[in-house]
């Protein structure tokens, strides 16, 4: 499963990474009229599940960590990012398999 490794004043939290690959393609689905089962749509997903920087790209310029950390699950209390950085830099991302 791959997920994004974030790391959060508060410590490290792994999100899904195909809850934001999913929320991509509906914004562009909404934008491009196809369906959630169209090929584009499922291109729009794969598209993120194979890169190594859209997903993160995505999340950190679309929304804040208050709008994901309830799916988000806590790995360890490992605190990298002081509150000012958070949420500012890709640098604090990561995508990874478990």
């Amino acid at each position: 499963m791959k997920v994004i490794l974030i790391n959060t004043p508060k410590g490290q939290y792994h999100l899904p990474l195909l809850l934001i690959a999913e929320d991509r393609a509906n914004y562009y689905a909404s934008k491009g009229g196809y369906l959630p089962d169209a090929q584009d749509y499922i291109d729009d997903v794969s598209l993120v599940m194979n890169d190594s920087y859209e997903g993160i790209d995505w999340l950190i310029n679309n929304f804040n960590w208050e709008d994901w950390e309830q799916l988000a699950s806590k790995v360890n209390d490992d605190v990298k990012v002081s509150e000012d950085d958070f949420w500012t830099s890709s640098d604090d991302f990561e995508i990874v398999n478990i």
